[in-house]
């Protein structure tokens, strides 16, 4: 892991803490003592992680005010789940989830199979969710948020017109070819869709080649 974490220089041996930035502790420790060091340091110098700030619920607490600021500027909603130590997400269009794997002390995260805006949230909770494989695992709950943002944001577009989303990154060029496959793929669905209804009107269809079909259209 490569996060920063806050630490006391002078900490006696039996409080020899890690705090994550922005834990309330972590801002009284002296500046003239205050040191910022990797995590894996921290613990190999035999700090202990602070049980303010540990875990999802920890990154909570201290991502309170930016979290506040995502609620009104990305137009998201919030809820922890103190029971399950899952923070769920809900956007215009979607329904996320996240929580903190323990044997690799990193974050994954999940997203729901379908959305409905006026569906009650504990309905929304219960309801199947499949990992986002296109995010790796991170233990960076910030990292996490912009990936939704953006996803949703792309999702917008690709309902409007898949043309119209950025293609200047390699990640965006196969984001664009994947929304491209998508479209596609919903493209052959609906003409399917189209020639069954036609078929149960006129069986003798169900005979007609693809090519001839097209002129049917």
């Amino acid at each position: 892991m490569d996060m920063l974490v806050v630490i006391s220089s002078e900490a006696p041996k039996k409080r020899k803490i890690y705090h994550k930035m922005g834990c309330i502790y972590a801002e009284r420790i002296k500046f003239q003592n205050r040191l910022e060091i990797k995590v894996e340091q921290a613990e190999k110098e035999g700090y202990c992680e602070c049980k303010y700030c540990a875990g999802l619920r920890g990154d909570v607490r201290t991502h309170k005010a930016q979290i506040l600021s995502w609620t009104h500027k990305k137009e998201m909603e919030f809820k922890f789940d103190d029971h399950t130590e899952t923070l769920y997400i809900k956007t215009k269009i979607g329904f996320w989830k996240i929580y903190l794997k323990d044997d690799i002390d990193k974050y994954l995260l999940y997203h729901r199979n379908t959305f409905d805006a006026n569906t009650d949230y504990q309905e929304l909770i219960r309801g199947e969710f499949h990992r986002q494989k296109d995010v790796k695992q991170t233990d960076s709950l910030v990292k996490l948020v912009e990936y939704i943002d953006a996803h949703d944001k792309a999702k917008v577009v690709i309902q409007d017109d898949y043309h119209n989303l950025p293609r200047r990154t390699k990640k965006q060029k196969k984001y664009y070819k994947q929304a491209e496959r998508k479209v596609k793929r919903e493209a052959v669905k609906r003409m399917d869709t189209l020639f069954a209804m036609l078929e149960r009107q006129n069986p003798s269809l169900k005979n007609v080649s693809i090519y001839e079909r097209s002129s049917v259209c």
